[in-house]
């Protein structure tokens, strides 16, 4: 808005984006969906969701539109987007030098450009026919300064998502994994970084269910849990990258229902599932998903690193790297002005 006064949004977003001014026409909470089944059990809804946005953009005829990650809607609403000769720039791409390749050609016919967030992104794409820019990840934008100094007693952050499924899934583990590990540990807090895209009443209810240890709850404010924190059980997505930019070892865990984790396993060009191991391109943080994501696990290799001072160290170490390779700060400020500088270059302005 600051480079281009007269402009103005409409989409979907949420309670941020409302703030800035963007009509939204829908709330993304209602797009949380995660794993096959979750996705084939919600196909009306989701079709819904196509069919008012696709009328969105028929009446009002954007003169371009960004989409933000979300692939499998966003690249459907790009082809639509590109019947109509309204330009697409793609923001937070899909993950395909990982696994769901073939999404290269959506992104190449249906794309006009395409912003990555690492660099490595960018080549995979340029060297595939994609026009795309590396303007470098936005979570170093509104970190805060990363610190390493132990708190007086020994703090453990629970991140366990912020959409429905993820909660369900994982915070009943983590809260009964934080209850064995305060059993063996002396002086050991917890922080629950939780979401206003939740209904609260899930998380009053599951605290209810595992009263011991005390949990201290913070909302919309992962990186004030991630200050406050020494370690971090964290559900494996962006938070772990967040997690990283703030140089906190974490353990990183998942759950999906198995029809998912089947075909993850038959596509995935990867075997860890963390951003930060994939960047790493090794496991420096240990990851325990589906069966091995129980309390009892989580809670002996919690134990097992953090009375270790010399691998707690060395896992700060190897996250700084991490962090090193995200790029320079002003991400956001580089991703606008290249969008800005894209949409004159095309007189869509």
């Amino acid at each position: 808005k600051p480079l281009v006064p007269n402009i103005s949004f409409w989409g979907v977003g949420g309670d941020l984006m409302e703030d800035q001014g963007v009509r939204l026409i829908a709330h993304i909470r209602d797009f949380c969906i995660i794993g096959v089944w979750e996705a084939i059990r919600n196909l009306g809804r989701i079709k819904a969701q196509y069919t008012r946005i696709t009328r969105a953009i028929s009446t009002n005829k954007p003169s371009f539109a960004i989409l933000v990650d979300y692939p499998g809607f966003n690249l459907k609403i790009a082809r639509f987007l590109k019947q109509k000769g309204i330009p697409v720039i793609y923001y937070v791409v899909p993950q395909v030098w990982a696994w769901g390749e073939w999404r290269v050609k959506g992104l190449r016919e249906n794309g006009s450009l395409s912003l990555t967030l690492f660099a490595f992104e960018k080549k995979f794409l340029n060297d595939r026919g994609v026009i795309a820019e590396f303007t470098g990840n936005p979570l170093l934008d509104s970190a805060p300064e990363a610190t390493t100094a132990p708190h007086v007693n020994f703090t453990i952050a629970l991140l366990p998502g912020s959409r429905k499924t993820e909660v369900q899934h994982l915070l009943p583990m983590m809260l009964r994994a934080a209850k064995n590990i305060s059993e063996k540990m002396r002086n050991v807090e917890f922080i629950l970084a939780e979401s206003s895209n939740i209904d609260p009443e899930m998380y009053d209810r599951e605290l209810s269910l595992c009263p011991r240890p005390k949990v201290t709850r913070v909302k919309d404010n992962t990186y004030h849990a991630l200050t406050r924190s020494d370690f971090v059980i964290v559900a494996s997505g962006t938070a772990t990258l967040e997690t990283a930019v703030m140089l906190k070892p974490m353990l990183i865990t998942y759950r999906v229902p198995l029809l998912t984790e089947a075909l993850f396993k038959m596509i995935s060009k990867v075997r860890k599932i963390g951003l930060v191991n994939i960047i790493a391109g090794r496991e420096i943080m240990p990851e325990l998903i589906q069966r091995d994501a129980t309390p009892e696990k989580v809670a002996s290799k919690v134990l097992e690193i953090v009375l270790d001072k010399d691998r707690m160290e060395k896992m700060r170490m190897e996250l700084a790297e991490v962090k090193l390779a995200l790029g320079p700060k002003g991400a956001s400020k580089r991703a606008v002005e290249t969008i800005v500088e894209f949409v004159r270059e095309k007189n869509l302005l």
